[in-house]
């Protein structure tokens, strides 16, 4: 059996109660004003994490335990800063789209270690949930048969799969490597890659990552920095964008998705798309404002890591 692992990370306990606006990146990237649009209802996003909450300022629709524990909650704090990070409904650290229903698949246990088979399950479930988001802050050196198959099948049935690239400064971990998912790197304040964040071909997109505050265990908060917490950011507006284009009756799926960043990601470091950045940085405004204005089914484009049909 392979196992899957959470990157590594700082956690740094804020004191409550905490101020309002201390999530630089909710205002820095001026998601506020794309609450007037659209919130994210009717759109489901489920975290396969270490489980969700519970968490006052966090709302969970379902909660299934694929690890070994015995315990659905989250007893290590990481995935319900994920989740806050996406979809918190009220409090100082409000989420990026605080109106999507969250799913919480809990694969990872209080070690932060789980198998990629409890992965797999994760994702299957969240499939036929038809769950139209996948948000996965995890990773594995190496590729797993089983959990590429999930995956697969996840994309083949239109879920959008968002992953965090890894920490380790190095190659893009698993599943984030693998071509159906948005591999996602962190960026500090200034816009600048982290030092921690992976890099690779396989990088769609950057996105806040470095001092990130969200909601922790015991209704608390904790600043985190991580390609964690760039992956949600993204899944977060992809979130609000998919509502948006639902509501307009267009269909969205891992293609339309991969050319709408590609085409409103704000160029960064080298010209074009380069293994630091991917399409550049994550531009909410122009991304939630993107119209499907084709069906992407049967036509190949480009994405980081290979290209798909």
């Amino acid at each position: 059996m392979s196992y899957v692992h959470l990157p590594p990370y700082r956690v740094t306990f804020s004191p409550t109660p905490l101020s309002e606006g201390v999530d630089w990146g909710l205002h820095a990237y001026g998601i506020p004003s794309l609450w007037k649009r659209t919130e994210g209802s009717g759109v489901t996003v489920a975290v396969v994490d270490t489980g969700v909450g519970p968490h006052y300022a966090v709302e969970v629709a379902d909660r299934r335990n694929f690890s070994s524990d015995s315990e659905s909650s989250d007893t290590v704090g990481h995935g319900t800063h994920v989740a806050g990070v996406i979809a918190a409904r009220k409090g100082p650290a409000k989420g990026i789209a605080p109106g999507c229903t969250l799913l919480s698949l809990k694969v990872l246990g209080h070690s932060g270690m789980g198998s990629n088979d409890a992965v797999a399950q994760a994702v299957s479930y969240a499939t036929e949930c038809k769950a139209d988001i996948i948000c996965m802050s995890l990773g594995s050196a190496r590729p797993d048969a089983k959990l590429h198959d999930a995956i697969r099948h996840a994309h083949a049935t239109g879920v959008v799969i968002v992953c965090a690239a890894g920490n380790d400064g190095g190659a893009v971990d698993y599943p984030a490597a693998f071509p159906e998912t948005i591999a996602v790197g962190a960026v500090d304040k200034a816009g600048n890659a982290c030092e921690f964040s992976s890099r690779g071909k396989e990088i769609a997109a950057a996105a806040p990552g470095q001092d990130i505050t969200s909601t922790w265990l015991a209704d608390g908060y904790a600043t985190i920095s991580g390609t964690s917490m760039a992956a949600p950011f993204v899944a977060g507006v992809l979130a609000l964008w998919t509502a948006d284009q639902k509501s307009a009756g267009k269909k969205v799926n891992h293609a339309a998705a991969c050319k709408a960043l590609a085409d409103t990601c704000r160029d960064h470091g080298p010209a074009g798309r380069d293994d630091v950045y991917g399409w550049g940085l994550l531009d909410p405004h122009k991304l939630v404002q993107y119209e499907v204005r084709a069906a992407v089914d049967g036509v190949t484009i480009f994405i980081p890591g290979g290209k798909i049909v």
